[in-house]
């Protein structure tokens, strides 16, 4: 054992595991409603795969990883107006899936740069 990170998904198993509970408590006291089906179906399918990516080993070899983390956040933005478009109109998601577009295509230009200057 290497000491390093291990898989991904403990973040993703804490999110479902809440998720189920709510559902739980919803079904609970909803006296059979279904929307307490919208928070058990949800996370049900994200349940096994979270646990499979948590107890699975990380890979090996040093990860590349981006520096600067300014496309990222202008991608969830983009994908945040977007989603908010839905309710506020096709000109936002428009606008929103511009924005989007615009932080994967500078994503893909800062990964492929910083392989180049790392020889790969």
């Amino acid at each position: 054992m290497n000491g390093g990170p291990r898989g991904g998904g403990g973040p993703l198993v804490a999110w479902s595991t809440i998720m189920v509970a709510l559902g739980l408590m919803l079904a609970i006291w909803s006296a059979g409603d279904a929307s307490a089906l919208l928070f058990l179906v949800g996370p049900a399918a994200l349940v096994p795969l979270a646990v499979f990516s948590r107890l699975r080993p990380a890979p090996g070899g040093p990860r590349l990883l981006a520096r600067v983390s300014v496309p990222v956040v202008v991608t969830a933005l983009g994908v945040a107006l977007a989603a908010v478009g839905l309710t506020g109109g096709l000109w936002l998601v428009l606008i929103g899936a511009e924005v989007g577009v615009f932080g994967l295509v500078w994503l893909a230009i800062e990964i492929v740069s910083e392989r180049r200057r790392l020889g790969r």
